[in-house]
């Protein structure tokens, strides 16, 4: 009776409850447009949540806390909205059109300023005119204009630089670089922001850096072409350059949203746990398109949600088992930098964290039977019971290569990482399909995940009876 006691305990005496075709259930229903590409700020969330919690509570998973299921917090959603500048004669220069701005300030509605010329930025040509104040024009030969210049024009009290290149290459390549990545969303935990608008340049913006113009913006801003107020640089006289009145407005637009990650949890016999994570968030939809996100990562919840389902039905665990279903990856790790940094997590109480994330394709690589696992070097312990489980399973084998590489630290597993926890990654690696509207459930091969999921459900074991 003992022995029988001891292997259900580890499940040596109980049918796997992993199955291809369970996950493959999972991640068709995950990647339906039905769930919208699973984004934060639309409904589809929302469904993956339900599905979730309606999946731990049909396992008898215990709620994370007296909250529930749903460990909710708050996004803020910046979006730049209009950034121009506007000239004397009222002629309106949009951004990324006639002007190039890739910083991030408050909003400010069209305010008044001056404008002056410094030549070269040098200390000399600065101590000849007054920038306190002001705009500086400043003429740069450099790839992205001088930061020594902006340290100099902060200490003088102007309110930010506009410069122009010797030739137009630089302002075309950073436009190009900036313009997805400012027009698009930028996300951070919710707290009390200050939305206010602000009317004037005052204190509150210390310096603006920086704005760039094209070349042949530059008569349209100061009534001097480049070539002349170059001449008057060169000639030292760069007092004879007029001061403009110029207005500039800048808009950001913030939205504050709910989102949530999911936990569920198998208590065990101590109160320290083993944390399995993934995330369910992914890039939603971009006009006619959703992005499925089958492999990413659907499969790495249907792994979680089958690993739970595993694990649910053996009696004595040794370690609580938690089941994080994390929001906001896409966004910046935010779910499980939010559940981390929570007053009420306790990281001297989680003995380790295994995070899936794309588990279920193959790169250019690997072949169908490796698995890239990151960061289990960290430990000693755990990075002894990885290996042990490795010789133990033929179908699924670990590939450490990645190891040295830097993408541990865009995981969830950071997070977790960060405070002290072993933390290790599976992961299959990227394939041409990554965050786009192909990444769709037809090109899994469902048997190598189904032997990738036994592969870590074998390391958790080790983890439960060794740690």
């Amino acid at each position: 009776m003992l022995l029988l006691l001891y292997c259900r305990s580890y499940g040596q005496n109980v049918a796997s409850k992993i199955e291809q075709h369970d996950l493959r259930s999972i991640i068709d229903t995950l990647s339906s447009v039905q769930f919208e590409g699973r984004s934060v700020d639309n409904y589809g969330q929302i469904k993956t949540q339900s599905f979730i919690v309606d999946r731990y509570k049909a396992l008898q998973l215990s709620p994370y806390s007296s909250d529930g299921y749903l460990e909710k917090f708050f996004l803020l959603q910046k979006d730049m909205g209009e950034v121009y500048l506007k000239t004397n004669k009222d002629i309106i220069l949009q951004n990324f059109n006639r002007m190039v701005f890739t910083g991030n300030i408050p909003s400010i509605k069209e305010i008044q300023s001056e404008l002056i010329f410094g030549g070269y930025g040098t200390e000399k040509e600065l101590d000849q005119i007054d920038v306190e104040n002001r705009f500086v024009l400043i003429y740069t030969k450099t790839q992205t204009g001088d930061y020594e210049i902006k340290l100099s024009l902060e200490k003088r009290k102007a309110k930010g630089i506009i410069y122009f290149f010797e030739n137009d290459k630089t302002i075309i390549s950073t436009k190009n670089f900036y313009i997805d990545y400012s027009l698009g969303k930028s996300y951070s935990i919710f707290e009390q922001p200050d939305t206010k608008t602000i009317d004037s340049l005052s204190d509150v913006i210390s310096f603006i850096y920086f704005i760039m113009l094209p070349k042949e913006e530059v008569k349209t801003v100061m009534g001097l072409s480049k070539v002349k107020l170059i001449r008057l640089a060169n000639k030292k006289k760069i007092g004879k350059a007029p001061v403009v009145d110029i207005s500039v407005h800048f808009e950001n637009v913030e939205k504050k949203i709910e989102t949530a990650n999911v936990l569920g949890v198998i208590k065990g016999e101590s109160e320290q746990s083993i944390v399995i994570s993934a995330h369910y968030d992914h890039m939603g939809t971009e006009g006619d398109y959703y992005f499925p996100g089958a492999d990413d990562n659907a499969s790495g919840i249907a792994a979680m949600l089958e690993l739970a389902e595993e694990f649910a039905q053996y009696e004595n665990l040794k370690y609580t088992m938690v089941f994080l279903a994390a929001s906001a990856e896409e966004v910046g790790l935010l779910g499980s930098a939010y559940h981390v940094d929570h007053p009420d997590f306790k990281p001297e109480k989680v003995v380790c964290n295994i995070n899936l994330d794309m588990i279920a394709r193959v790169d250019k690589v690997t072949d169908y039977t490796f698995l890239y696992c990151l960061s289990n070097n960290k430990s000693f312990a755990v990075d002894s019971l990885v290996k042990a489980a490795d010789q133990l399973f033929p179908d699924c084998t670990c590939d450490y290569s990645m190891n040295t590489a830097n993408l541990f630290s865009r995981t969830d597993g950071y997070n977790f990482s960060r405070k002290g926890i072993p933390a290790i990654l599976f992961f299959s690696g990227f394939h041409s399909d990554y965050h786009k509207p192909t990444d769709t459930v037809d090109k899994i091969d469902f048997k190598m995940l189904e032997n990738r999921v036994l592969f870590i459900c074998e390391i958790i074991k080790q983890l439960q009876k060794s740690l």
